[in-house]
């Protein structure tokens, strides 16, 4: 009786631990997808973001936001002031050198007292709202940097613009699509595709997939991926040669399009890579591209 018992118990004990693991597996699974997708940024990204109302700083790939220790600043000490005026000095900078390799540990020196002390005396500032040091608070993280900054070009059929943007090899083509708003207020009204099949599913793009899973090769060797973008016309409108109009019953009112916006927007591009033919005309078909981009 007593053996019986003893079985009966580790049999229990054993479902116990069986359902105890899968439980954690459980719950690992949902804090992964409460968790929001982890952002990627162009190290030109970080480098604009030096000031005291917005500062970040890369430590081993890891983007920091330290702006919320600018924040309550008045409250600090003239000596604490002075160690946060020696971090705003290295805003949008690389400071992994102050970190051992591979880790969020400062590296150290022993002072005068015989005590162990960052040699980079703002590793000591922590953040006002949980109390932890900067480079150590989860809260502060935003994202990583890229693994490869990736070029690519965009061709606007409509107005044949060609833009050449530099994103991140984790972009999906959704993120590409709100980094080309700038050039594009209406990008999201365009097909974004990978060939000229206007139409087809063959090459349209997967706006939730990056570069690489919708077929592109990205690496030094290979050619600039190319995305061909298609203006979607809303419903009830009327493309013709002259432009775009909006027609409501028996009236048609002219509405300024795509093609205007794009052109103020090509103007202001910071970079100067994008390229306009002005004499194209602007009603080709998506066959005839080729040979419109010509003329």
């Amino acid at each position: 009786m007593d053996i019986d018992r003893s079985n009966q118990c580790r049999t229990v004990t054993g479902w116990r631990c069986i359902l105890l693991i899968l439980l954690k597996s459980y719950m690992k699974k949902m804090e992964s997808k409460l968790q929001p997708p982890l952002k990627y940024f162009l190290r030109d990204e970080v480098v604009i973001h030096n000031e005291a109302t917005s500062a970040w700083v890369i430590v081993h790939g890891t983007v920091i936001d330290i702006t919320p220790l600018f924040a309550a600043a008045e409250r600090k000490t003239s000596l604490q002031k002075k160690t946060l005026q020696w971090l705003l000095a290295l805003a949008g900078q690389d400071l992994s050198s102050f970190f051992h390799n591979n880790e969020l540990t400062p590296i150290e020196r022993t002072n005068r007292n015989g005590e162990r002390v960052p040699i980079f005396v703002p590793c000591l500032e922590r953040n006002p709202a949980t109390q932890l040091y900067w480079y150590r608070d989860p809260a502060l993280v935003i994202g990583r940097i890229t693994f490869h900054p990736c070029p690519v070009k965009i061709i606007n059929t409509l107005t044949f613009h060609e833009t050449e943007m530099i994103v991140c090899y984790e972009d999906t083509i959704g993120d590409v699509r709100e980094k080309y708003l700038r050039y594009n207020d209406n990008a999201c009204r365009y097909e974004w595709r990978k060939d000229l099949s206007m139409g087809s599913e063959t090459g349209l793009l997967r706006m939730d997939k990056t570069l690489t899973e919708n077929g592109y090769q990205v690496n030094l060797r290979s050619p600039i991926p190319v995305i061909w973008i298609f203006y979607i016309l809303p419903p009830g409108t009327i493309d013709t040669t002259n432009g775009t109009h909006s027609c409501s019953g028996t009236s048609c009112n002219t509405v300024n399009g795509p093609q205007a916006e794009e052109s103020q927007n090509a103007s202001a591009s910071p970079d100067g890579k994008q390229s306009i033919n002005a004499t194209t005309k602007t009603n080709c078909t998506a066959l005839d591209i080729h040979e419109c981009a010509k003329n």
